[in-house]
């Protein structure tokens, strides 16, 4: 059952000239509701500018538009936060490019419920509050100074300043809940007594939300006075953005010449312990695909299928040309997903066919990975299995990046419960230990593969899986390549440094490392020894230390 909620508004100008309050609420389609939630959003223009119902209206309007043009694989903070960035630093510039008087700067409370949880952003002294069962709780905190005589004096609001630092906080939803996001014009004159009164005493969120502003005015309240409630009917499912019903069956083994819907298998490209890949004819239009399904004995795994369309989900989002194109399939009746075919071959291909990649290959192919990671960072999408046999060159000479199915973001991750995905020799040391895959992790996988491809070894020699190894320093690949330049040896070894600090931070620094190469080459640090083997150090500072206090000995005794 998806998240249900009832909604409703109010507000008055009372005895100001003019209302700067301004709020309002989405409903989006059942779609993008499972992504991006529905938003909730009060605003309160700052009195002592002239234009503070501008700079309420326009905050509201641009948070309800822009955020939900935000990434899906976003997290629900970032994705507020980044939208109301950008609003602070337009507000703020319009007050410094105007002509006439007074600046635009506003508070805002925003409210975001998704699946089983809510999110909120807050900034000013605007207030959310959450009422379950008989309990009403404050769940912001407002931004205004606390020395007597400035209660009313905002400390932050958007437009205030060049960089804006909203409150967020998130937590569980429960049938019944009900969420009141209300300007100071209301909560001041009423407290909080009377406002658990009002929404307790009536159920219909229009009711209580004309009910709490009148009474607002009606308590002698002097400013504007806004409302806004939300009520949850019934919670959502599980907090998972996927749409597609995974309860369709498998096709099962399929033979060149059978039929998938509008595919002809033409070949069997790929079978592991989960999927089977086929390379298929578009029956009308003759274009190639290839089609990713499960086992058959699969079938009727639910977390299998959520794995499978996981994959198909971000191959949607990332917008780039280093991934393959996926085919929207709105009417298929089985299991699968389509993506464009390209003849060519995976770098592991090559390696096993016993070709040898120049230092100049190496640096090309890494600057297109890093290129396509890039874009996959930028959406906070990890892909936790980057290697040689997921790296694909078409005929053309084009690089493309495959197998996003054991990938993870924030809002999706539909690994198995315990499983840390990826191939050992190219892991991060840290994920043998259980930390978490991230941007580092997946860069080193980058360096990894470069390494591979250069000397067909591994850092940190092969691993096998579920060996639990042991990390010292990695070999440097010119060991088993005289003829690497020292520059791209540096930015390798940086690359899949042991510690993480010690590595790339972002795709695009290790990206910009490889374009610059020998013109600013990267300086190798030096790992000291108490860092590449703390075990066989001590002994030679024991070792020093005896021999410097024997030496002293014999100097007091010869005088």
């Amino acid at each position: 059952m998806p998240l249900t909620l009832e909604f409703g508004y109010a507000t008055a100008t009372g005895p100001r000239e003019r209302n700067e309050d301004y709020g309002g609420f989405v409903e989006p389609d059942a779609r993008l509701a499972a992504t991006k939630g529905m938003l909730a959003v009060v605003a309160d223009g700052v009195s002592g500018g002239t234009h503070g119902r501008e700079a309420a209206e326009s905050s509201v309007r641009n948070l309800l538009a822009d955020y939900y043009a935000t990434p899906d694989t976003w997290e629900i903070p970032r994705a507020l936060g980044t939208v109301l960035g950008a609003i602070n630093r337009w507000l703020h510039g319009q007050t410094a490019s105007r002509v006439d008087p007074g600046g635009m700067a506003t508070t805002l409370t925003a409210l975001v419920l998704r699946g089983r949880r809510y999110h909120y952003a807050h900034v000013g002294d605007s207030r959310l509050y959450r009422l379950r069962g008989e309990t009403l709780d404050a769940l912001t905190t407002d931004h205004v100074w606390e020395t007597p005589g400035m209660s009313h004096v905002l400390k932050r609001a958007l437009g205030l300043d060049t960089h804006v630092l909203p409150d967020f906080g998130e937590g569980e939803l429960a049938p019944g809940d009900i969420f009141l996001l209300v300007c100071d014009g209301v909560w001041e004159p009423l407290g909080q007594l009377e406002l658990h009164r009002l929404l307790k005493l009536y159920a219909a969120p229009q009711r209580a939300a004309d009910a709490l502003v009148e009474a607002a005015h009606a308590r002698g309240g002097q400013d504007n006075a806004s409302a806004l409630v939300a009520r949850v009917v019934a919670v959502g499912e599980a907090d998972a953005p996927l749409i597609e019903a995974h309860e369709l069956p498998l096709p099962g083994k399929l033979k060149p010449g059978a039929r998938l819907d509008d595919f002809i298998v033409e070949a069997e490209l790929h079978s592991s312990r989960d999927s089977l890949i086929y390379r298929a004819r578009h029956a009308e239009t003759g274009q190639r695909w290839a089609l990713k399904t499960l086992q058959p004995v699969l079938q009727g795994d639910a977390d299998a299928a959520c794995r499978l369309l996981a994959e198909e989900w971000f191959l949607k989002r990332v917008h780039s040309h280093y991934f393959p194109d996926v085919l929207p399939l709105p009417g298929r009746n089985f299991l699968y997903f389509a993506v464009r075919y390209f003849d060519g071959a995976t770098l592991q291909d090559k390696l096993d066919a016993g070709q040898h990649f120049s230092p100049v290959e190496v640096v090309t192919l890494g600057i297109r990975v890093l290129k396509g990671l890039a874009a996959l960072h930028r959406l906070d999408i990890v892909h936790r299995d980057l290697k040689p046999a997921n790296l694909h060159v078409d005929a053309e000479g084009k690089l493309r990046i495959l197998d996003l199915g054991v990938a993870r973001c924030p809002t999706l991750d539909a690994r198995e419960d315990h499983a840390q995905p990826g191939t050992p020799s190219f892991m991060a040391p840290e994920l043998f230990g259980g930390a978490e895959a991230n941007a580092q992790t997946d860069l080193y996988a980058v360096g990894a593969t470069l390494y591979h491809l250069l000397t067909r070894k591994y850092p940190y020699g092969e691993i096998e899986p579920f060996q639990h190894p042991k990390f010292g320093e990695p070999v440097p690949p010119a060991r088993t390549r005289p003829d690497l330049p020292p520059w791209l040896e540096n930015v390798i070894l940086k690359a899949v440094a042991r510690v993480p600090a010690q590595r790339f931070e972002t795709a695009e620094e290790m990206l910009l490392a490889l374009e610059r190469g020998e013109a600013n080459p990267l300086l190798r640090r030096r790992t000291p020894l108490i860092e590449r083997s703390p075990a066989g150090a001590w002994p030679l500072v024991a070792a020093a230390s005896i021999t410097l206090n024997l030496l002293l000995l014999f100097l007091l005794l010869a005088s």
